[in-house]
C-alpha cells in the first residue's frame, strides 16, 4: 500500500546533524509516510548514516548521485517517490521536524481540501530557538483556505521545506526546482501560492531552520556578499516577477506590484544593506543584478517605498555607487533624516549633504510616509470605568511640548455609523524618545490617557452586544493621522482584563490581529467547576440560554494554531432555572505528548485550546454559547497518567482563563503557579504551589538574552506550596550587586539531574497584582505577567529616562560634556576598566601605584550597571550617565584598557592614557582585514587615537603593532604591562589560598585554568558571542577527575553557560573579579589565541593551546602577527583526547617545549619587572605638567 505522505530528503556535508534530522522524521505522529533520501554526493559520512537508517526503518530509502546541489537532489528525489503518495514534502537535513508537524498539516489538508499547507518556522541554534522574523504571518491563529490574493503577507512565505503540497497540485504545474543556482525555492514556492485554487496555514511551530554554528558555518543563506548570491537571488525574483506580468486581470497586477515592493523591501534589501562590506566584484555585480530587476518593474513601486528606502533604491538605479554607500553608512550610525516644510514635508540627509543626487524633488518628499503610531501602555478598571491610556506620535515630528499636539479618542461600533469622540489628556513619556532609537526627535508629550465610562456604549439604556473599535486621532505640525490604538507582544496591555457591567453582560478589552477593541457580551455559560476524574478531566457549569428539546449539545475544543477540532457530548440537566451541564475530556486528547526519540529542541513546550458549546437542533443548525470560567475560581493543573509515556512526568494538563476569562485547556511543560506577588520588607516575595514532586527544587532568576544564574533560597511547604523573597538589588554576580539591567525569567532547577528547569506562571486570581513595582538601593525593578500568565522580573537601567538612548546621549554630550570645557580641568583620574565591567587590569594597578604613594588625587571608576563593586576611597561613575560625561570632560587623567568615544576631544593639560589590554597574536585595528563584528569599528578607532597621549606598550615586540594597528602618532611608552606587576608579587601563596577558598576549590588538587577568546563569527547577536567548548568533560572528568580540578574562564563577551560548572570538576570562574588572581592559583594553562599567553608566561608554568579552528582563525578571522605554529611556548592540540593526555603528562610536555618556552618569555617578557606601574603613572604625570 503506497504511503500517504513522501518526504525528500537531500544529504550533503551533514553527518553532525544528520541523525537528529532522521529522527525527527522516524518519530512523526504520522506514520504513514516515506523518506526519500538524496545522496548528494556528500564527502562525509552522512551517507554511511542514511543508510544506517534504511536498513533498520523500512519507510527510509537511500538514493545515490554525483553532487548537483540542492535543487538537483531534489528532483532527483521527485524521480524516486511512490508512485501513489498523495502528499509531498521537503526537508533539509540539517534541520528538525516536530513530532506533530505532519499530523497537523495532513490533517488540515484532509478537512479543507487545499492545494498545500505551510507550518510555522522556528529558528534553531544550539540550544536555543525563537520564531523566524520574517515569517510572524503564519503565527497566530490557523488559516485554512485562505490564499496569498487574501492574506497579501503570505508573499514572505518563501521556503519549500515547510510545506506539505498535494501531489496531484505539484504535477498539475509541473514545479521542479532551478538546478545550479542559489535560492531555488522562490520560483517554486511563490509559483504554488499564486496557482493554489486555497491553502492551509498551520500557525504551531512545523519547522525547524538551524543556524549553524561552530566548524559548519555559514550556510548558503547566511553568506550575503557573494556576487553569484545576488545574481541567482535577482534570477529567481525575477521569473516570479514575470510570471505574474503574464497573468491576466487586474487582480494579479495588483499581485504583481505587491510582490515587487515585497522583493525590494525584503528580498533584494538584504544585499543592498551589505554593499558597504562587499568587495569591487560584489558592487559591480549588484548594480547589475538589481537594475535588471528594477528594469522590468513599475517605476512607481519604488516612488512608493518608505523615503530612506525610496532613495537608496534610485542611487541604485542611478549607478551613484559613492553616495549609496554614504547613505547607507549612516543607515548603520542611525542617521535619522532631517524633516523639512509645512504642509509637504521633504528628507534630507545628513550622510548625503554636499552630493549631486540627480533627484527630482518628489523623490525627496516623506510626508506620505511619516505614519503615526499608537501603542497601548495600561488598560485598567477603576471605579467600574476603563481607563486606556498609551503613547501617540507622528514619525519625525517632534512633540516637546504638552501643546505640541492635539489628540482625540474614537468609538466606533462595528457594522453601525455610531461613533464616540473623546478628548485625551496629554502625558509626558521621556521613555519614547529614549527607546526610539534615533537622536534627532523628541516625543516628550507622546502620553496619552482616555477614561471610558461604559454606560455611554449602552443603546436606550439596555446592555446589548456589540464590538466598538478604538482609534486615536493626532494633529502636529500640520499633519493629521489617524490610527488603531494597537498592542503586539508579551506586554500586558496585550492581555487586557475584562469587567462584568451586569450579571449577564461584561466587557471584554481585546487585542485582535494588533488592534484593540471593547467587546460587550452577553454571558451565556458560566463554568463551576473542574475536577480530574481518573484519566478524565470533568467540566461543570450552567447554561443560562433555554435550550430546544431537539437541541443537542457538546463541548467543542480547538487548537486554535494546529487547525484541530475535538467535540464533547455535554450532558444537560433541563430542570430549575438554569440548565446544569457537566462534560468529559480524556487527557490523552488534549494533553502535550512528549516522544521518545525527539531531539528535545523540537518538542513543543505549550499547545492551548480553546472551548465553546455548541447546541445542534434537528435541522443541523448550531448555537454557540462563551465558556466563562466563574469568579473567584483559580487555575487548575493536573498530573499526567504514566500510561502517556516515560516522560509523562515533564508535562502536564492546566485548565486556565487567562486574561479572557474563556475556559481554555493547556498542555504544557509542567510549572510552577504563583498565586501571591507583593513587596514586603524591602524584598520581592512571592507564594504559590508546584508538583509536590518539585519539592526541594531551587527557584533561580536567568536573564533572557544571556546565560547567568541567579538562585534565591526557597522555603518548601507541605503539598508542593513554596515561599520565595528576594532583594534583585543584590543578586548581582561576584559581589554584593544588583541583578544586570534587562528581563529575567523565573525558574524551578529540579534536583533530579537532567530534568529541565521548570518555568513559571501565574494564576489568574492574581493577574490584577501585576506589575508588582520597587525601587530597591537606587534600582527600579517590576515585575511584569508578560503574555497573560508569565512573570517577569524587568530590573531597570540604573540610568534615568533622561540619560537612556541616543537622543538623551546626544543631549548629554551637548549640555554636560561641551560646556565643561569653559571650566579649569580638575585633579582627578577616571578609570575604565573593560567599558566599566571590572575594577582589574592596569588601570587597577595604576589607581594602587597612586594609593602607595600617598597622592592626592581624586578617583573615579567607570561601572557599568552598577556591576562592579568598588573599594573605599574610588568615587562610581555610571557609565553614560550624567558624571559619566563630567568626568570625561573634566578630569586631568583618563586612564582606559579599551575604548573611548570616537567624540572625545582632548583638552588642553588633559592626559588620556591608552594601556591596551593585551599582548596581540590575533591582528586587532586596522590590521584585521575582514572585520565580523562592527563595521565602523576601525572607521571609529582612527578618530579616538588621536586623542590619546600615551599608549603603553608591554613589550618591544608589540610596539610596532600598536603605532600601526591603531594608526597611532603619538608617544608610546615601552613601560612594561602595570596589570603584570602583581605577578611579581611575593605573597603568591596567599593569594592562591586565598583564591581556592574563595571558589570553594577542594585542597591538594592541581588547578587547571582555561580561558579562551571569543569568535567573532560566532554571536547570538551583536556583542553576545557564543561558547563553543570542543573539551570531552566526561572523557576529562575520568582521566583527571581524582587530582585535577578545570576552571573556565569565559570571555567577557561569551554570553553562553559553562557545561558540566558545578559537577565537582568543573568550576565556572568567569565572574570572578580579577583573572590575575586566576593566574597565580593556575598550575596549568590552557588557552588559544588569547593574550592571557603572554601575561600567564611570566610565571614561567606550562602552557597548553587548544587550537580545534586555527586554520579558520588564522586564515579567515583574524590573522596572526608571528607564526604561531613554530613559535607558541606549548603544543597546538586540535582535540580533547590528546588535550586531556597532554595535561597527565605535564611535566614532559613542559620539558620538551623548554628551549620554545625561554624564546617566547624573552620576546614578549622583556620589559615588565614589576614596577610598570610606576612607570606609567611617572610619565603620565609628567605629561599634564607639560601641557
Amino acid at each position: 500500500m503506497a504511503p500517504r505522505l513522501s518526504v525528500i530528503v537531500p544529504i550533503y556535508d551533514v553527518e553532525r546533524y544528520l541523525p537528529a534530522c532522521l529522527d525527527s522524521l522516524a518519530a512523526q505522529t504520522f506514520r504513514d509516510f516515506e523518506v526519500v533520501m538524496v545522496d548528494d554526493g556528500s564527502p562525509d559520512g552522512s551517507a554511511a548514516i542514511a543508510e544506517e537508517y534504511a536498513s533498520r526503518d523500512s519507510r527510509f530509502k537511500l538514493i545515490r548521485k554525483e553532487n548537483g546541489g540542492l535543487g538537483a537532489a531534489r528532483n532527483t528525489g521527485m524521480a524516486h517517490l511512490a508512485p501513489e503518495s498523495e502528499f509531498l514534502t521537503f526537508v533539509d537535513s540539517d534541520d528538525l521536524i516536530p513530532p506533530d508537524a505532519y499530523r497537523l498539516m495532513v490533517g488540515s489538508l484532509d478537512e479543507s481540501g487545499s492545494d498545500f499547507a505551510t507550518g510555522n518556522v522556528y529558528h534553531l541554534r544550539g540550544e536555543k530557538s525563537w520564531q523566524v522574523p520574517l515569517m510572524r504571518m503564519l503565527a497566530g491563529e490557523a488559516r485554512l483556505g485562505t490564499h496569498i490574493s487574501r492574506y497579501a503577507k503570505l508573499v514572505a512565505d518563501r521556503i519549500a521545506c515547510n510545506k506539505v503540497f498535494r501531489r496531484t497540485f505539484w504535477e498539475k504545474h509541473g514545479f521542479a526546482f532551478p538546478e545550479g543556482r542559489l535560492y531555488e525555492d522562490t520560483p517554486v514556492t511563490m509559483r504554488a501560492h499564486y496557482l493554489a485554487e486555497s491553502v492551509d496555514v498551520i500557525s504551531e511551530p512545523c519547522y525547524y531552520w538551524r543556524l549553524r554554528e561552530g566548524e559548519s558555518a555559514p550556510s548558503i543563506t547566511q553568506r550575503r556578499t557573494d556576487p553569484a548570491g545576488v545574481r541567482d537571488r535577482v534570477t529567481s525574483v525575477m521569473e516570479i516577477s514575470a510570471f505574474l506580468a503574464e497573468q491576466p486581470g487586474e487582480t494579479y497586477a495588483r499581485l504583481k506590484r505587491e510582490y515587487d515592493t515585497r522583493v525590494l523591501r525584503d528580498d533584494l534589501r538584504l544585499f543592498l544593506n551589505v554593499v558597504p562590506d562587499g568587495d569591487e566584484e560584489y558592487r559591480a555585480e549588484f548594480l547589475r543584478s538589481a537594475n535588471r530587476f528594477l528594469d522590468s518593474i513599475d517605476p512607481k513601486v519604488v516612488m512608493d517605498l518608505p523615503a530612506e528606502l525610496r532613495v537608496q533604491w534610485l542611487l541604485v538605479r542611478k549607478h551613484q555607487m559613492e553616495e549609496l554607500i554614504a547613505l547607507l553608512a549612516g543607515q548603520r550610525r542611525r542617521e535619522t533624516p532631517e524633516v523639512s516644510g509645512l504642509v509637504r514635508k521633504y528628507a534630507s540627509f545628513p550622510s548625503l549633504e554636499g552630493a549631486d543626487l540627480h533627484l527630482p524633488k518628489g523623490a525627496l518628499r516623506i510626508d506620505q510616509h511619516l505614519n503615526m503610531r499608537a501603542p497601548l501602555q495600561e488598560v485598567s478598571w477603576s471605579g467600574g470605568k476603563l481607563v486606556l491610556s498609551g503613547n501617540a506620535w507622528i514619525d519625525k515630528i517632534d512633540l516637546p511640548t504638552r501643546k505640541a499636539s492635539v489628540k482625540v479618542l474614537q468609538l466606533r461600533k462595528d457594522r453601525s455609523r455610531r461613533r464616540i469622540l473623546l478628548p485625551a489628556r496629554n502625558l509626558p513619556r521621556p521613555e519614547v524618545t529614549t527607546d526610539s532609537g534615533q537622536d534627532r526627535y523628541n516625543y516628550e508629550w507622546a502620553g496619552w490617557e482616555v477614561t471610558i465610562d461604559p454606560a455611554r456604549l449602552r443603546k436606550g439604556g439596555e446592555w446589548q452586544e456589540a464590538v466598538w473599535h478604538v482609534g486615536l486621532g493626532i494633529f502636529a505640525s500640520g499633519l493629521v493621522r489617524r490610527h488603531a490604538v494597537h498592542s503586539s507582544g508579551g506586554a500586558s496591555c496585550n492581555f487586557p482584563p475584562y469587567h462584568w457591567l451586569s450579571p449577564d453582560f461584561r466587557m471584554l478589552p481585546t487585542v485582535e490581529r494588533g488592534a484593540l477593541k471593547l467587546r460587550i457580551e452577553k454571558v451565556r455559560a458560566l463554568i463551576t467547576g473542574r475536577t480530574l476524574q481518573g484519566d478524565r478531566v470533568k467540566v461543570t457549569g450552567e447554561i443560562r440560554e433555554p435550550l430546544a428539546a431537539d437541541e443537542q449539545v457538546v463541548l467543542r475544543v480547538k487548537n486554535q494554531k494546529g487547525a484541530e477540532t475535538l467535540d464533547y457530548p455535554v450532558t444537560v440537566e433541563r430542570t430549575g432555572a438554569g440548565q446544569a451541564f457537566s462534560v468529559e475530556v480524556p487527557i490523552a486528547d488534549v494533553a502535550l505528548i512528549f516522544h521518545e526519540g525527539v531531539d528535545e529542541k523540537a518538542q513543543p513546550e505549550k499547545r492551548t485550546w480553546s472551548t465553546v458549546l455548541v447546541a445542534t437542533d434537528a435541522h443541523g443548525k448550531e448555537r454557540r454559547f462563551g465558556t466563562v470560567m466563574q469568579e473567584g475560581l483559580a487555575d487548575a493543573e493536573f498530573a499526567l497518567p504514566t500510561s502517556l509515556g516515560t516522560q509523562s512526568h515533564l508535562v502536564e494538563l492546566a485548565v486556565v482563563a487567562g486574561h479572557t476569562g474563556f475556559l481554555k485547556f493547556s498542555g504544557r511543560t509542567r510549572r510552577a503557579v504563583i498565586d501571591t506577588a507583593t513587596v514586603r520588607d524591602g524584598k520581592i516575595a512571592l507564594t504559590g504551589h508546584a508538583d509536590p514532586r518539585l519539592s526541594g527544587s531551587r527557584f533561580l532568576l536567568k536573564p533572557r538574552n544571556r546565560y547567568e544564574e541567579r538562585f534565591v533560597e526557597t522555603r518548601w511547604l507541605d503539598g508542593g506550596r513554596f515561599e520565595v523573597s528576594f532583594d534583585p538589588s543584590r543578586l548581582g554576580g561576584a559581589g554584593d550587586v544588583p541583578l544586570r539591567a534587562g528581563r529575567w525569567n523565573l525558574f524551578l532547577r529540579p534536583d533530579e539531574e537532567g530534568v529541565p528547569d521548570v518555568a513559571f506562571v501565574t494564576d489568574r486570581l492574581v493577574a490584577d497584582s501585576f506589575p508588582v513595582q520597587a525601587e530597591l538601593n537606587g534600582r527600579r525593578y517590576w515585575l511584569e505577567n508578560r503574555w497573560g500568565d508569565f512573570p517577569q522580573l524587568n530590573a531597570r537601567s540604573e540610568l534615568s529616562d533622561l540619560e537612556r538612548g541616543p537622543y538623551r546621549q546626544k543631549e548629554l554630550r551637548r549640555t554636560v560634556y561641551e560646556p565643561l570645557f569653559q571650566q579649569p580641568l580638575k585633579d582627578q583620574v577616571f578609570y575604565l576598566s573593560y567599558n566599566g565591567k571590572q575594577f582589574s587590569d592596569s588601570p587597577r594597578a595604576m589607581y594602587e601605584e597612586l594609593v602607595r604613594r600617598g597622592s592626592d588625587l581624586k578617583h573615579l571608576w567607570a561601572v557599568r550597571d552598577g556591576q562592579v563593586n568598588l573599594p573605599d576611597g574610588i568615587e562610581k561613575v555610571r557609565m553614560w550617565g550624567t558624571e559619566w560625561y563630567e568626568a570625561l570632560a573634566s578630569s586631568r587623567y583618563i586612564v582606559t584598557n579599551g575604548h573611548l568615544p570616537d567624540w572625545i576631544v582632548r583638552r588642553p593639560g588633559q592626559s588620556i592614557v591608552q594601556t591596551w589590554h593585551g599582548t596581540m597574536l590575533k591582528k586587532i585595528g586596522h590590521d584585521i582585514d575582514t572585520l565580523h563584528f562592527d563595521r565602523r569599528y576601525q572607521e571609529k578607532l582612527a578618530l579616538e587615537a588621536k586623542q590619546w597621549s600615551l599608549l603603553v606598550s608591554s613589550n618591544r615586540f608589540s610596539t610596532p603593532i600598536l603605532k600601526r594597528a591603531f594608526s597611532y602618532d603619538g608617544e608610546i611608552q615601552e613601560a612594561g604591562y602595570p596589570r603584570n606587576d602583581y605577578l611579581y608579587t611575593a605573597d603568591r601563596d596567599e593569594i592562591t589560598a586565598r583564591v581556592r577558598k574563595a571558589l570553594g576549590l577542594p585542597e591538594g588538587k592541581k588547578v587547571v585554568l582555561y580561558a579562551p577568546t571569543w569568535r567573532d563569527d560566532q554571536s547570538h547577536s551583536a556583542g553576545q558571542y557564543l561558547f563553543d567548548l570542543r573539551i570531552d568533560l566526561e572523557d576529562a572528568q575520568r582521566r583527571l577527575g581524582d587530582d585535577h580540578v578545570l576552571l573556565i574562564r569565559r570571555h567577557s563577551n561569551v554570553v553562553d553557560a559553562v557545561p558540566g560548572a558545578g559537577n565537582g570538576f568543573v568550576w565556572d570562574a568567569s565572574e570572578y573579579p580579577d583573572i590575575v588572581d586566576l593566574y597565580i592559583a593556575a598550575d596549568i594553562m590552557i588557552t588559544d589565541y588569547s593574550s592571557v599567553m603572554f601575561d600567564y608566561a611570566h610565571l614561567k608554568r606550562p602552557m597548553l593551546f587548544f587550537t580545534y579552528d586555527l586554520e579558520h582563525y588564522r586564515d579567515t578571522l583574524r590573522g596572526f602577527y608571528f607564526d604561531f605554529e613554530q613559535d607558541s611556548p606549548g603544543p597546538l592540540i586540535d582535540n580533547s583526547k590528546e588535550l586531556v593526555d597532554a595535561i597527565r603528562d605535564i611535566d614532559q610536555v613542559r620539558e620538551e617545549y623548554q628551549e620554545r618556552f625561554d624564546r617566547f618569555h624573552h620576546l614578549f617578557c622583556d620589559l615588565d619587572d614589576g614596577n610598570a606601574s610606576a612607570r606609567v603613572v611617572d610619565r603620565m604625570i609628567e605629561q599634564a605638567r607639560e601641557g
